[in-house]
């Protein structure tokens, strides 16, 4: 009687559990020496299965509709496989997809992209027609001029930067006893820099336009154009 009840209990829980606790929860309709016989003979006939933890044992009701085989299990693995595989050919797709969306927001809209190719094309016709006029241009400075002006500016170029090297020499000298910036003393003497210069080049009339070239800085004259 105390085995049938015993695996009753079981199968219908389906947990794990104790001598202790099976006895406890049968209400005590039989005693804790009889349902540890009856846990040990249905465990020793298969009927359910015991695990020692320490120097208790745990008994539990062996479901069979429940049991895997060997066979299902390894297509359980194959399958699991398969779905891991295909998540990480998504992930890569969804990280393009994300590239790809990234940048498609970043471009300018249809509307802007508009007024930007507008915005070039008068530009390059303003760029044209300046070259079309020097194209066609009857005022041509020779090749030799040329190469006269700029050997003339490369020799001024040498002056400027051997004056500019024994200024800068004379402002540090200064420096030594000079209790203010070099800011300071810059503004005081009225001297210009090669910074102060460039900040001002925007200043200079349209009649004169400023060119350059391998570190040459030439003014030409409008109507000029250089016989290459």
């Amino acid at each position: 009687m105390a085995n049938e009840a015993v695996l009753k209990y079981l199968m219908e829980t389906n947990r794990p559990y104790s001598c202790t606790d099976v006895t406890a929860n049968l209400r005590g309709a039989y005693t804790k020496t009889a349902v540890q016989k009856a846990l040990d003979a249905l465990s020793d006939s298969g009927k359910i299965k015991c695990k020692v933890y320490g120097k208790q044992k745990v008994y539990a009701a062996i479901q069979s509709e429940n049991l895997d085989s060997e066979n299902e299990i390894e297509d359980f693995d194959n399958k699991l496989k398969s779905c891991a595989e295909i998540l990480v050919e998504k992930t890569a797709t969804l990280k393009k997809a994300e590239a790809e969306l990234k940048a498609l927001l970043s471009a300018p809209t249809t509307s802007d992209a508009k007024k930007l190719i507008s915005e070039i094309n008068t530009k390059v016709e303003t760029l044209q027609k300046k070259l079309d006029s020097l194209r066609t241009s009857t005022n041509v400075v020779s090749v030799d001029t040329k190469n006269n002006i700029l050997d003339e500016h490369i020799q001024l170029c040498k002056e400027y930067r051997k004056r500019k090297r024994i200024a800068t020499d004379i402002i540090e000298s200064i420096m030594e006893g000079y209790p203010k910036p070099k800011k300071c003393l810059i503004e005081e003497l009225g001297l210009e820099t090669d910074e102060m210069l460039v900040s001002e080049i925007d200043t200079i009339p349209e009649r004169h336009k400023i060119s350059f070239y391998l570190d040459i800085v030439t003014t030409v004259q409008p109507g000029l154009v250089f016989d290459l």
